[in-house]
């Protein structure tokens, strides 16, 4: 069912509940919780003070407080074992976290993950199927707290509603909480949701887009920390591209910027997911379904994943 604010008694007035997310009647969603839009969340218990990114599907889980789960992960299976992330826990962007796995506290999943067994303490996993990279060393300075962002994006009088600009076409059913310049002739497919603004955590935040782009049907673009694409890129359909991450020296896992700068003539095949900081040179090409966290050459064609270059 969708989110209905009736039905108090699973849902805390507390939470910030975006549009178009599914909260079933038998899950639970505590105070300062933060749920984005298009996610599905059924029998589950979300403690407060969890974080959910953009059409993630949560089923059969409990997320315990303090955790953080990026756009479109999913975790759980409906009818399956449930699934149950510890305090802290960080859960990467399209990670997938089969039923009955356990997620330690403090451990981090990383983005495009397949998670098939339990994961210990401060692990950091990575891969398909997941395997163990190392461990995390944190200086103990407190739980994952976002509530000043939360109220931040409460006192928002524009939520979710910024402006196409001229020369641009936008199919709409997603949400455009960027600031947006560029053009002309950029087209936002159908379900395509940005966010990013320079008022946000950096003055870079915001999407950047020259002439003749075309940006696939339910693309989401998170740039926080700003994407700039060149002229006549092309994304295709379901890409994720995301600006930022965490520190994860630091157990309350602070925001951290990592600008994303698409080139010309850039081809981003479907269901890809770019993770910053990262450049994709003029002419590159990104194979379907390939996880990104690194630079790619001019006129480089990948297909998996690439480690960022040692500084």
């Amino acid at each position: 069912m969708k989110f209905d604010r009736d039905v108090q008694a699973t849902v805390s007035p507390g939470a910030l509940i975006e549009a178009e997310t599914e909260i079933s009647p038998d899950s639970t969603v505590g105070p300062g919780a933060w749920i984005r839009f298009g996610t599905a969340v059924n029998a589950s218990v979300v403690a407060g003070g969890v974080f959910i990114g953009f059409r993630c599907r949560i089923e059969a889980a409990h997320i315990v407080s303090g955790c953080q789960i990026a756009s479109l992960a999913h975790i759980g299976k409906q009818g399956g074992a449930s699934v149950r992330v510890e305090a802290g826990a960080w859960i990467g962007a399209r990670a997938v976290i089969d039923p009955g796995v356990r997620i330690g506290p403090g451990a981090v999943v990383a983005a495009g993950a397949h998670v098939t067994t339990d994961v210990p303490p401060d692990a950091i996993v990575v891969g398909r199927p997941a395997r163990h990279l190392r461990y995390r060393e944190v200086f103990e300075d407190g739980a994952p707290d976002f509530s000043a962002i939360v109220a931040r994006v409460r006192a928002r009088k524009d939520a979710n509603h910024k402006p196409v600009p001229t020369g641009w076409t936008a199919a709409g059913g997603g949400v455009l909480d960027a600031d947006l310049s560029g053009g002309p002739r950029v087209d936002l497919g159908a379900g395509v949701i940005a966010m990013g603004r320079a008022d946000g955590p950096s003055r870079r935040g915001g999407l950047r887009v020259a002439s003749d782009v075309r940006i696939g049907t339910l693309s989401v673009l998170e740039a926080s920390d700003g994407i700039s694409i060149g002229a006549g890129t092309e994304i295709g359909p379901e890409t994720l591209v995301v600006s930022s991450g965490h520190d994860l020296t630091r157990r309350s896992l602070p925001w951290r910027g990592g600008p994303v700068s698409i080139g010309e003539g850039v081809r981003i095949g479907a269901g890809a997911t770019l993770v910053g900081p990262c450049v994709l040179g003029d002419g590159a090409e990104v194979a379907p379904g390939a996880v990104v966290v690194g630079d790619v050459p001019a006129r480089h064609t990948t297909s998996g994943v690439l480690e960022r270059k040692s500084s």
